[in-house]
């Protein structure tokens, strides 16, 4: 991030624009969740997330092509050899279009033989599942061959357009849903109507990839084998990650719902959405920071590389800490004011999913700096351990603590995984040591956390969130106590102020954007 100003700026500016994205969708996530579940019911609602938990897997048939053609487009890019951008586009059109009928196939699959056999489910409740995940499905495969022109405007840096189409997705999704709902629609008017509200989107990404790269041509005759094979032998590699993921986050979903009932799903899914906003305040640059780390490597700029593990892992612990903070000291009003009565078990497995989000945050600089320089295949496989741990945890300790024990086996084993192999990996990685990066990324966050903690403690004592309103007040002064700390100690004066001059250059580059 030092060392390429523009390519810093490109990544706060598309932050700043991710997070108007994310303030827009935790907003009408927060009303339309309780709004959906009294409209729906509980059961109906957690069959909805009981079959989303199925499509998640679908995912899966990307194959891990999604980063392997950003990297490939982006690396073309650095060369200024278009054709050889068109030729990746163009193949992996083609690609993604014969994903999609795969997709078509596995989801008549489970839609034939797996729901009908899925425990805890009435013969009304299958019709139903079959139903959505039906349309689920299509919006799947038709969004297949589409996601190549997400991945190049991100190759291109475009991370502003991007999340600007994806605002508006987000509040024409809301309001037809509210519409819906109101109406007195059920769970498969919902489904059906959302569904083609996303589909939609996918012209304004189409239109984002030629705004960026008005050379962009996309024939059949341009396919590539040998591209197809190069991405492929870096994919395969991503595969494995995504699989460790599903595995590790939606497996939950089904282990719940086949142990104790869908109804029990519901309960989960509340902190499980929770933990989901958790990790999004925090992880909005990520992912976007992969294409400009891939930069990095393709120049062999090893300084860049340390830059970007050193500032990205300081901001991501940064924000995690000051969010986790705020939302573990009030979880407990936050959620039986937010959804009432009936979800008071959903604080203890949020606990447990809010650590977990700690671990993922914290350690996506490393991922991405391990995937950008070679090691995508110690990546690869501690997802995949920490996944198949995970699973098996889960069965077992199901048994005796509920969901709390499906949650725990998702932290126990990411724990092991990411903090003693990952961290020490990427560290050697750019030649780092292991000290001097903890302290340049975990103690300012550590410093900080002291008073917000005792702040938040002293108002859950001595002046008790009776309202939603109050709970939002008490957090916020937490949060901004958290924020004073770490401006006023936890940052040194250089690094405070490369931050405050990038953020200013970063809103710059919003307000001009196209």
């Amino acid at each position: 991030m030092t060392r390429q100003p523009s390519a810093a700026r490109n990544l706060l500016a598309g932050t700043i624009a991710k997070y108007a994205l994310l303030a827009i969708s935790i907003g009408t996530g927060i009303f339309l969740m309780p709004f959906t579940v009294r409209h729906l019911g509980k059961a109906q609602y957690g069959l909805w997330m009981l079959v989303a938990s199925v499509t998640y897997y679908f995912s899966l048939l990307d194959l891990g092509y999604g980063n392997g053609v950003v990297r490939h487009i982006v690396e073309a890019d650095a060369r200024g050899d278009a054709r050889a951008m068109n030729r990746v586009v163009s193949t992996f059109v083609c690609v993604y279009a014969a994903i999609g009928v795969a997709a078509c196939v596995v989801c008549a699959l489970v839609i034939l033989y797996a729901l009908p056999r899925f425990p805890n489910l009435s013969p009304s409740d299958v019709r139903t599942a079959q139903i959505v995940l039906a349309v689920l499905g299509a919006r799947i495969a038709i969004g297949y061959p589409m996601t190549v022109f997400g991945a190049v405007t991100n190759a291109r840096q475009g991370f502003v357009l991007n999340n600007s189409i994806a605002i508006a997705v987000v509040v024409l999704n809301a309001v037809v849903t509210y519409a819906v709902l109101a109406a007195g629609g059920g769970l498969i008017a919902l489904v059906s109507m959302t569904a083609a509200v996303s589909a939609t989107g996918y012209i304004g990404y189409a239109w984002s990839a030629w705004h960026v790269f008005p050379e962009l041509e996309i024939r059949p005759r341009h396919f590539s084998r040998q591209d197809w094979r190069e991405v492929s032998a870096f994919s395969m590699y991503l595969f494995v990650i995504g699989l460790g993921s599903q595995i590790s986050f939606n497996v939950d979903n089904l282990v719940v719902g086949a142990y104790l009932g869908t109804a029990a799903v519901a309960v989960y899914v509340v902190a499980a959405r929770v933990a989901e906003y958790q990790r999004r305040v925090c992880d909005q640059f990520s992912g976007m920071l992969f294409p400009v780390v891939v930069g990095f490597g393709a120049r062999g700029d090893r300084d860049g590389l340390r830059a970007a593990l050193l500032d990205g892992t300081r901001v991501s612990v940064l924000l995690v800490v000051g969010v986790t903070t705020c939302l573990v000291g009030f979880a407990q009003p936050l959620i039986a004011h937010w959804m009432g009565a009936g979800f008071e078990g959903s604080v203890a497995s949020f606990y447990v999913l809010a650590f977990v989000g700690v671990l993922m945050v914290s350690h996506a600089a490393q991922s991405n700096i391990l995937l950008a320089t070679g090691g995508h295949r110690l990546v690869a496989l501690i997802w995949i351990v920490e996944a198949m741990a995970n699973l098996a945890l889960s069965l077992i300790l199901v048994r005796r603590y509920g969901a709390v024990g499906v949650a725990l086996g998702t932290a126990i084993p990411m724990t092991i995984g990411h903090v003693f192999v990952m961290t020490p990996a990427a560290c050697r990685r750019v030649d780092l040591a292991i000290g001097h990066y903890l302290a340049q990324t975990v103690a300012p966050a550590l410093a900080s956390a002291g008073p917000a903690i005792v702040c938040a403690a002293a108002l859950r004592s001595f002046l008790p969130p009776l309202t939603t309103t109050m709970v939002l007040v008490e957090a916020a002064a937490t949060g901004a106590l958290y924020a004073f700390t770490v401006l006023a100690a936890g940052l040194d004066r250089s690094t405070r102020r490369l931050y405050i001059d990038q953020v200013v250059g970063a809103l710059r580059a919003v307000t001009v954007a196209p």
